[in-house]
């Protein structure tokens, strides 16, 4: 699939490079609103194989994943499968905005209630160390930078964290960008899960001289 994105800044101007994050996280998260359910299903499947069997090689760990918002993937499933399987599970929750996240165990029986921007968090459930952090993408680049929804939040968790997990971007092979200019703080993922299959991070990243020291600007989900 090639989609039809805004052309990325040919200088290193901060402000342009931030506008074109913006519009093209627009056009991104358009396509995906966009696909059809069968197109979505027939590549959301292929990554869940690929999740699969990167778990394989992880039947105890700790799994922080997402609850599916704007037509994420459902990593549900295969989570639901490793927690019966005797893996352990974790979902986000959100103190509040410009806060870092927190993960609180997870079970198909756990009791959900409304969170941030009305997304579903556990409750009556206590906080764990995670070993595997789901990041979604909604796009990323070779390097596994990410452009998620703005907020900042998976940065800011990351960089609180005491012991740092292995991260984990997961989204659709057509929204790979050549570059995403990431910020001075952006912290890339460890591994990219998409449709392609599975791919480990080399470590050679863009430098941080290379990277804009800017916010990223506010996050996109409604109160």
């Amino acid at each position: 699939m090639i989609l039809d994105l805004p052309a990325a800044p040919v200088d290193g101007d901060a402000i342009k490079q931030t506008e074109w994050r913006h519009a093209v996280r627009q056009a991104l998260l358009g396509w995906r609103s966009g696909l059809d359910a069968g197109t979505h299903q027939k590549l959301s499947d292929e990554i869940r194989g690929h999740f699969t069997m990167f778990l394989k090689d992880r039947p105890s760990a700790t799994i922080g994943f997402y609850w599916p918002i704007q037509n994420e993937i459902d990593l549900r499933p295969v989570v639901t499968a490793h927690v019966k399987s005797g893996g352990k599970a974790a979902l986000p929750v959100v103190p509040g905005k410009d806060q870092a996240m927190i993960f609180h165990d997870w079970t198909p029986d756990t009791e959900m209630v409304p969170g941030f921007a009305r997304i579903p968090e556990p409750a009556n459930s206590t906080e764990i160390a995670v070993h595997v952090l789901l990041a979604p993408l909604v796009g990323f680049d070779p390097a596994g930078y990410r452009l998620g929804y703005g907020g900042g939040f998976f940065d800011r968790t990351l960089a609180a964290l005491k012991r740092k997990p292995l991260v984990v971007g997961i989204g659709f092979e057509a929204t790979r960008l050549e570059n995403i200019f990431p910020h001075q703080y952006d912290v890339p993922v460890d591994v990219l899960i998409t449709d392609h299959g599975t791919r480990y991070i080399d470590g050679q990243k863009t430098g941080d001289a290379d990277k804009t020291d800017q916010a990223s600007p506010p996050c996109h989900l409604s109160d």
